[in-house]
């Protein structure tokens, strides 16, 4: 009897265990699919992750909130921006930063770029607006594909309406 009780509780355990949804473990963690995105979120720099080149970046200082920087990082064929904020700086003077915020990688549209710290909304200067523009030799850009604000406070970008908004081309009338 006590065999048969003993058969029917490993039948249910084993039933049980293969039924059930696995439970992760510290030990095991469940590993990435391959060709899955890096989360930028949270990455401390330097160093600069493998195979990333920063294309611009600058400065943002908003009242009372620190300093920030707004980087544009090729990978590839793909383009990443994202937000970080400034940890310290080395004894050397080198800055530390803390990825707060990106945009997903991706590729721009033939002919288009990231155009940031030099967008204007409705006439007024705004350098947390970062655009995908049509690349255009005028002095103003004003084919927006999309464009973002980065919000420090929220450590977020968000999606803004597109009215209003154009940027000064840097690259205009040089030689």
């Amino acid at each position: 009897m006590v065999l048969r009780w003993f058969g029917l509780v490993c039948i249910l355990v084993g039933w049980t265990a293969c039924s059930s949804t696995p439970v992760k473990s510290a030990l095991h963690p469940s590993k990435k699919p391959s060709g899955s995105s890096i989360n930028y979120v949270g990455l401390k720099i330097p160093p600069m992750p493998s195979k990333h080149e920063t294309e611009m970046g600058y400065l943002l200082e908003p009242e009372g909130l620190g300093k920030y920087a707004i980087e544009v990082v090729n990978y590839g064929s793909k383009k990443i921006v994202w937000m970080g904020r400034l940890l310290y700086n080395d004894a050397k003077g080198k800055a530390h930063w803390k990825i707060i915020a990106t945009l997903p990688p991706r590729p721009l549209p033939e002919g288009y770029q990231f155009s940031s710290g030099n967008c204007l909304s409705h006439g007024k200067p705004q350098p947390e607006i970062v655009a995908i523009v049509k690349t255009e030799d005028k002095y103003r850009l004003t084919q927006i594909e999309k464009a973002w604000k980065a919000n420090p406070e929220k450590e977020a970008f968000e999606e803004l309406p597109l009215q209003g908004i154009h940027c000064i081309n840097e690259r205009w009338n040089r030689l």
